[in-house]
């Protein structure tokens, strides 16, 4: 086995959310009066946490990030949630490494509620022995905290955590695993960009090439 725990991002490594993320985004600066991004400007939202998107890289203070976060999870969640699709191949790779006895948690920035109601509707969610998520109480923001809470969930549950990577597809993916000292490969059918896949330990193009990778 070439690695014993996996660590999966969600939103443009399992799950194609962007249509329903983008929907969201729009109804909700249609709601508080800001400016249309540009379709791409939209590409680059998908992978940071919602309250940087809003605070570092649109430059709204405390209480706009905040207004603008209740804004758009409600559209989030009344729709916007389910407009989306699953890569294909994606789950059934996750299901195989959880079948050779690799453990798989989660690792995303989206919020438990979030992560429920996607994960129910497309039923990946037994695939996956921990789920690492986001949570706004708990100051668990940035990947770096997500894979922190990811690995001390794993830890609990005495997951064997020797040969640990994290599957993921943008830079944060990469800084978080960094930081934790462990491998990082990056899928390119996310949102990122040649130069984020650059600099990870791996790039790559299809799930079948990702379960080579994992030594399925």
């Amino acid at each position: 086995m070439k690695y014993t725990t996996v660590l999966w991002d969600l939103d443009g490594t399992i799950l194609n959310s962007g249509p329903g993320v983008f929907d969201s985004f729009r109804k909700t600066f249609d709601a508080i009066g800001h400016p249309q991004p540009t379709d791409a400007e939209l590409r680059t939202y998908i992978g940071p946490p919602l309250r940087d998107t809003f605070k570092d890289m649109l430059g709204f203070t405390p209480e706009q990030t905040q207004h603008a976060l209740e804004v758009y999870r409600d559209f989030y969640l009344d729709g916007g949630a389910l407009n989306a699709h699953l890569y294909p191949g994606v789950v059934e790779v996750i299901a195989a490494a959880k079948a050779s006895g690799i453990k798989n948690s989660l690792a995303t920035s989206k919020a438990i509620t979030g992560v429920t109601v996607v994960g129910e509707h497309y039923d990946f969610l037994r695939h996956f022995d921990f789920l690492g998520t986001a949570d706004v109480a708990a100051n668990r923001l940035s990947k770096t905290d997500v894979i922190t809470y990811a690995l001390d969930g794993l830890r609990g549950i005495g997951a064997d955590l020797s040969r640990v990577v994290l599957i993921g597809d943008r830079i944060h993916d990469i800084e978080g695993a960094r930081h934790h000292g462990i491998e990082v490969a990056l899928v390119t059918w996310g949102y990122g960009n040649p130069d984020e896949w650059a600099l990870a330990d791996a790039a790559i193009d299809s799930p079948a090439l990702l379960a080579e990778f994992l030594g399925l």
